[in-house]
C-alpha cells in the first residue's frame, strides 16, 4: 500500500508543477501524502458508526480512486515530455479526470454499500482544498 501511496503522490506533484502558476502554495510530495492521510481521517470521521473493517476497506476504495486518478494524469505527463502543455489546458484535463473519479467513486461507494454521503463528503474535502491551493486574485 505504502508504494501505491508514494506513486500517486510522485505523479500529482508532477502534475502540481505543470499547473504551479495557478497555485497558491508549493504542492510537493510531502503535500500531497497530507492530503490523502487528511481525506482518509476526514472521511472516517463522516464513518464513525461503522466498523473498522469498513473503515479499512473505504480507505482501499479511496487509494484505488487516487490510483485511478493519477494512471489518467500519465498520459498527459507523457505528452508535456514531449511537447510542453500550457496549465490552463492541464487543468482542464483534470477536470475530466476528476469527474471519472467522482463516478467510480461513487460506484465503488454504492456497491461497498457504503453511505453515499460519502460521495458529498469526498466532493467538500476537495473543495476544501482547493480554497486553500488555488491562488486567488
Amino acid at each position: 500500500m505504502v508504494p501505491a501511496i508514494a506513486l500517486i503522490a510522485t505523479t500529482l506533484a508532477a502534475f502540481a508543477r505543470i499547473i504551479q502558476p495557478y497555485l497558491a502554495i508549493h504542492y510537493d510530495l510531502r503535500f500531497e501524502l497530507g492530503m490523502v492521510i487528511g481525506q482518509v481521517l476526514f472521511q472516517w470521521c463522516v464513518m464513525w458508526r461503522r466498523t473498522w473493517s469498513e473503515r479499512a476497506h473505504y480507505a482501499l476504495i479511496l487509494i484505488a480512486i487516487s490510483g485511478l486518478g493519477a494512471a489518467l494524469l500519465w498520459p498527459l505527463l507523457l505528452f508535456h515530455h514531449f511537447a510542453p502543455v500550457t496549465p490552463l489546458a492541464a487543468v482542464a484535463y483534470f477536470f475530466g479526470v476528476v469527474a471519472v473519479m467522482f463516478l467510480a467513486h461513487l460506484w465503488l461507494v454504492h456497491r461497498a454499500r457504503l453511505p453515499l454521503l460519502l460521495c458529498a463528503t469526498w466532493v467538500v474535502y476537495r473543495l476544501f482544498l482547493l480554497a486553500i491551493i488555488v491562488k486567488h486574485s
